[in-house]
């Protein structure tokens, strides 16, 4: 029986170096009798840009239908909001099963406090948050949707291969190879050292200024273009005061417990606090020259010209420069053209 292997996130946990290495090592997977169906979004994948897998939880179905009548391989698809969909719709597990394949899942965690730390990142960086950390903190709920999805995953009988991020994040392919069985040296790394990285807490902070003032979708010319052009930028992790950390570990700690046991020895959770109390990010922001060139030039291309384009600006300029010839009837055409539309 073929299998269909699904790599589900989640999210913050090397989805983007993972997706990079599968999309340049789509021939060398074939030769292991596993099909990574091509998507539009390889081109930026094979890059070492940010991208989201060969698949989404609305299509999820049909393109693993389609896959697994297309030859005798195993099909591998990826996208780490798949857990999301199962968890919103646990009958879509029953949907993927009755596709006649044998359904293995790829679950990867991270211990909670850094866990947070980095999806908090995220959701300043692309999801247009203007939280502070400690505030984040409070509506924190990983823990408790992992021990959702693999109670859901135990009832179907489904076999699921799990992986601690925190465990493996020095070579996070290693550990995909190993839980797909494959020989090291597989998958082939993406060409960027780093794919998708964090931002430092300057970059951060002007997201989230971003966020306020412009909205989420100013991450295309903050946060999307310093991580592309600088992907090696040591990043660093969010502060939380001390008693929002106590508070965190304490509800944290009976959930994680739980999940725990559902987990195999190797890749539990920890609870471990980091250093992350003190500094909550008042403090002074600072910018390297390249940070800054890469910023100005990404905000500057977003900015139109509109002095420049502008026909009521260029009359004007015609007036103060003493050109007035033919001006009424240059109004009269101005005006009616605005009226028209």
């Amino acid at each position: 029986m073929k299998r269909l292997i699904l790599h589900v996130g989640h999210g913050k946990t090397g989805s983007s170096a993972v997706q990079s290495a599968l999309a340049l090592s789509t021939d060398a997977l074939a030769a292991h009798g596993i099909h990574y169906p091509a998507h539009p979004s390889f081109e930026q994948a094979r890059a070492g840009r940010i991208s989201a897998g060969n698949v989404n939880g609305r299509t999820l179905i049909s393109t693993a239908r389609t896959a697994l009548n297309a030859g005798r391989h195993d099909v591998l698809l990826s996208n780490e909001s798949l857990i999301h969909f199962f968890l919103d719709d646990p009958a879509l597990l029953d949907r993927v099963k009755a596709l006649g394949a044998e359904v293995v899942v790829i679950l990867y965690l991270r211990n909670p406090v850094e866990h947070a730390q980095s999806v908090y990142g995220q959701t300043v960086k692309r999801g247009g948050s203007v939280a502070r950390f400690d505030a984040f903190l409070d509506d924190y709920q990983t823990p408790a949707k992992v021990r959702a999805f693999l109670t859901l995953l135990d009832k179907a009988g489904v076999d699921v291969r799990i992986v601690n991020y925190s465990n493996h994040a020095d070579n996070i392919l290693r550990s995909f190879e190993d839980a797909l069985t494959l020989p090291t040296g597989t998958l082939t790394p993406a060409p960027k050292a780093r794919v998708n990285r964090s931002l430092t807490r300057s970059e951060l902070e002007v997201q989230r200024m971003f966020n306020r003032h412009w909205g989420r979708r100013s991450s295309r010319f903050v946060s999307d273009a310093l991580c592309n052009a600088l992907p090696d930028v040591p990043a660093d992790r969010p502060s939380a005061s001390a008693k929002a950390l106590a508070a965190f570990i304490a509800r944290q700690a009976p959930i994680v417990a739980e999940v725990n046991a559902l987990l195999p020895a190797s890749e539990v959770y920890r609870l471990d606090p980091p250093q992350v109390g003190g500094d909550t990010g008042q403090g002074n922001l600072t910018f390297t020259p390249e940070q800054m060139e890469v910023l100005v030039a990404a905000i500057s291309a977003r900015i139109p010209n509109v002095l420049e384009h502008d026909r009521w600006h260029r009359l004007l300029i015609r007036l103060r420069g003493g050109q007035h010839g033919n001006i009424p009837t240059r109004l009269k055409r101005m005006i009616r053209r605005d009226k028209n539309g």
